[in-house]
């Protein structure tokens, strides 16, 4: 899609995502490890799990089950965090956080949970590429076909009809859907080009050895979109398939491991920030909201001036001093000082000191019966200053002293390199 004014946009080519299965997820993990089985927080360590707080699942292992756990029994889940989980023994329970106490760990490598289609799980992790979270905002970027038919979408996560959202890529349908239903889905992300621009932001809070989420002061599109450090040591993100230092969801940060006790930790986004809200970032090498000053040297093609003028500055190699300047389509070309003044009756007055230019075209200044046209100074210095009746002047050369048909209705005096009339 393209907005006038701006090229058209294909987008990303990896946008457009087809879903995982929802309808049966089974993740298998090794039972026995101590490192997995937390007795101490009655945890299950699943790295960059799928699983929703709610959540039906059944439980199996072909080895000896966890303490306290019974292999072929369902069990409801609650995310403790981004990879671990606790059970409880009804939907109540894990809405409540009632968790079952862990007694030991099993025996074997080959433990699993499997959520699935059921007739009771309505709620349901959206990913891709086999485990990638689907970053959505709105239900609409996802299309969901349930026996065939197009279920639709709502911004909520209580939704009358179809599906709607919730954060951290749940999708959530109004009827839970049967183990014979077949799903299809996909996801629409990433490709409009956005035309907001904002400053770059830094969040920054204090560890404490117990936190690990912490909330940022805006949304991040994924992980690759922050720069984490912890007192100056960059953390790596975790991703679909390695679990690293963090992982995000909505605009929560969420640490694998609590952040020890009064370490600094920075989150710098990286996103694009525009000249509308940012200084310059070089200007005559200053930043900042900068302005010229009398040490600035411009150079520039041209300058045209129209009506009347009041300025004081550098141009080109010389100097432009312009008191006021009266006139109708006048042009100076290369003067270096001047100065000009309207004087009474409608009679224009030019007082010039120190020229040094090749051409003044004051065709458009008048007075009373008065034209000064192609009127060339070089060199020389000229003050002209007195009421002319019907004086023309035409092609008049000054260089130091005064050359040329002259018509004069006054008195001429010459004195060095001055010429009054």
């Amino acid at each position: 899609m393209s907005y006038l004014g701006n090229q058209p946009a294909t987008g990303e080519n990896n946008s457009f995502k087809i879903l995982d299965d929802i309808t049966s997820y089974t993740l298998t993990f090794d039972g026995s490890d101590s490192s997995i089985i937390s007795l101490a927080n009655d945890t299950i360590t699943l790295n960059n799990h799928r699983f929703v707080t709610g959540q039906r699942v059944t439980y199996s292992t072909t080895g000896t089950a966890i303490g306290n756990l019974i292999s072929g029994s369902v069990y409801y889940i609650i995310k403790y965090d981004q990879n671990s989980i606790q059970l409880a023994l009804s939907y109540v329970n894990a809405l409540s956080g009632t968790y079952i106490q862990i007694t030991g760990p099993g025996v074997g490598t080959n433990h699993t949970f499997n959520v699935a289609f059921d007739g009771i799980n309505t709620r349901f992790k959206a990913t891709y590429d086999n485990g990638t979270k689907a970053q959505m905002t709105r239900a609409a970027q996802l299309q969901i076909s349930i026996n065939g038919v197009i279920q639709q979408p709502n911004d909520t996560s209580t939704p009358a009809n179809g599906f709607g959202i919730d954060v951290d890529s749940v999708i959530i349908f109004s009827t839970a859907p049967l183990v014979t239903d077949v799903f299809w889905g996909n996801l629409v992300a990433n490709n409009f080009p956005t035309f907001d621009i904002a400053d770059n932001t830094v969040d920054s809070f204090t560890g404490d050895n117990v936190t690990t989420d912490f909330t940022l002061s805006k949304t991040p599109a994924n992980n690759q979109n922050i720069l984490v450090t912890i007192d100056g040591v960059v953390q790596y993100p975790s991703d679909a398939t390695t679990v690293r230092a963090y992982t995000l969801y909505e605009n929560v940060l969420s640490f694998v491991s609590a952040p020890g006790n009064g370490t600094a930790i920075q989150v710098r986004h990286i996103g694009f920030a525009g000249a509308t809200s940012s200084n310059v970032t070089g200007f005559y090498g200053r930043v900042g909201n900068v302005s010229l000053n009398s040490a600035d040297n411009i150079n520039v093609a041209s300058i045209n001036l129209t009506g009347a003028a009041v300025s004081m500055g550098n141009v080109g190699a010389g100097i432009v001093t312009a008191s006021k300047f009266v006139g109708d389509g006048s042009l100076l070309t290369g003067v270096v000082s001047s100065k000009w003044r309207n004087n009474t009756a409608g009679i224009t007055t030019q007082s010039s000191v120190g020229v040094n230019t090749t051409s003044v075209d004051v065709s458009g200044l008048t007075g009373v019966g008065n034209s000064f046209n192609g009127l060339y100074v070089s060199n020389g210095m000229v003050i002209m200053d007195n009421t002319l009746n019907g004086n023309h002047y035409i092609g008049t050369n000054f260089n130091g002293l005064m050359a040329g048909p002259v018509n004069i209705a006054g008195v001429l005096t010459i004195d060095g390199n001055y010429v009054v009339v």
